[in-house]
């Protein structure tokens, strides 16, 4: 039989582990929250640092134009690009893939090749799937920029062109994720036909100062609506569009910290399985106005099925807000609203974290004999 146990060590190094107070976890929990206070201040200060980069993205694009945008990731890099990909549609004028490392890797999309900007998400630099998937890219004719929050780490060789995310990552991801949703923005109105050369910075400035405004202001509102689904061992969220992204983000966020079972589905998709489960909380990312119609309906199927909802809103919506807890956010412009939404998720999924810690709860157990 083979030994994979040096495997294993390596696949499972994380340091910290799911019992009720467990220090190592606990403290990356504080670490995370003290980063989360700092996601405006990492969003401008990336955008400055990225000028002279940009501006050699859009001279290279008035040369010779891009054809579309392929975002490849893992994790929460794979969700940001997810998030805004509509926005940088908007701003570049040329369609966005946002695909999952891995998977371009070992399939590569043909749609992918001369004239294809690919843009590789690794915050250490050296995830070997973004670097397995820009290789494939850059095999296909593709030129290939390396986002990073390390400096001189491999991604930045290995790609024509790599920019920094200034951010820091000690606890798990937040401000590394908000900075790089930024800036990828950013890449694309610098680059498309619709945008290029035009900077998108000035929206972004005040993105940031309403993601700082919504750590202050909606802190205690999350502690208290984190305590109301404490106890649950599983929590759904889900959204429609760039909020799908932040649902997924959210739901990643409630896994590492907390830690419990948490998943995102589209907001579309809740409705064709038995996906509500009494007990067990939804957490609704409806910012989006095309979304309500839908989001009511969910909303009114969770209630029949005895599971709590927390929603997100930035319009009013007296029949959800009448069957749920609400968290109000800033209306922002289409294709923003995730950059926004995952502010509060981040909060509550660290009051979720702290509070389970004080009940002595930790990660659920299976109760039911595994024959």
């Amino acid at each position: 039989m083979i030994d994979f146990s040096a495997r294993l060590r390596a696949l499972t190094s994380e340091p910290s582990r799911d019992d009720a107070r467990n220090e190592a976890r606990l403290g990356r929990v504080q670490r995370t929250r003290d980063e989360m206070g700092g996601q405006g201040k990492a969003i401008r200060d990336t955008l400055a640092s990225a000028a002279e980069g940009l501006e050699k993205l859009a001279s290279a694009a008035a040369r010779t134009p891009f054809r579309q945008i392929a975002v490849f990731g893992c994790g929460d890099s794979w969700f940001a690009g997810m998030a805004m990909r509509h926005a940088m549609e908007a701003a570049s004028g040329v369609p966005v893939l946002a695909v999952q490392a891995l998977e371009h890797a070992h399939y590569p999309s043909v749609a992918v090749g001369a004239g294809t900007l690919a843009i590789g998400i690794s915050s250490g630099g050296n995830t070997p799937a973004v670097m397995q998937a820009l290789a494939a890219a850059a095999r296909q004719g593709a030129v290939t920029v390396g986002l990073t929050n390390t400096q001189g780490s491999p991604i930045t060789a290995a790609c024509d062109m790599s920019l920094m995310v200034q951010a820091t990552r000690r606890g798990w991801p937040t401000q590394a994720t908000s900075a790089t949703m930024a800036l990828l923005v950013e890449i694309a109105s610098r680059i498309g036909d619709e945008g290029r050369g035009i900077s998108s910075a000035g929206l972004l400035g005040d993105l940031a100062s309403i993601i700082d405004e919504q750590i202050v202001g909606l802190d205690e509102r999350c502690r208290v609506l984190a305590g109301g689904i404490a106890p649950a061992s599983l929590v759904l969220t889900t959204g429609l569009g760039p909020n799908f992204a932040a649902a997924g983000i959210g739901a990643a966020k409630i896994r590492e910290l907390s830690p419990i079972h948490a998943f995102a589905l589209p907001l579309e998709e809740v409705h064709h399985y038995r996906s509500f489960k009494r007990g067990d909380p939804v957490v609704l990312i409806a910012t989006d106005p095309i979304a309500e119609e839908r989001a009511l309906d969910t909303v009114l199927v969770a209630e029949d099925a005895g599971a709590p909802v927390v929603a997100l809103l930035s319009r009013p919506a007296s029949q959800i807000e009448a069957r749920a807890e609400v968290l109000h956010i800033p209306e922002v412009p289409a294709g923003f609203e995730a950059l926004v939404a995952i502010a509060p998720l981040h909060l509550l999924a660290y009051h979720l974290a702290v509070i389970r810690a004080e009940l002595g709860l930790g990660a659920p157990v299976n109760l039911v004999p595994v024959s």
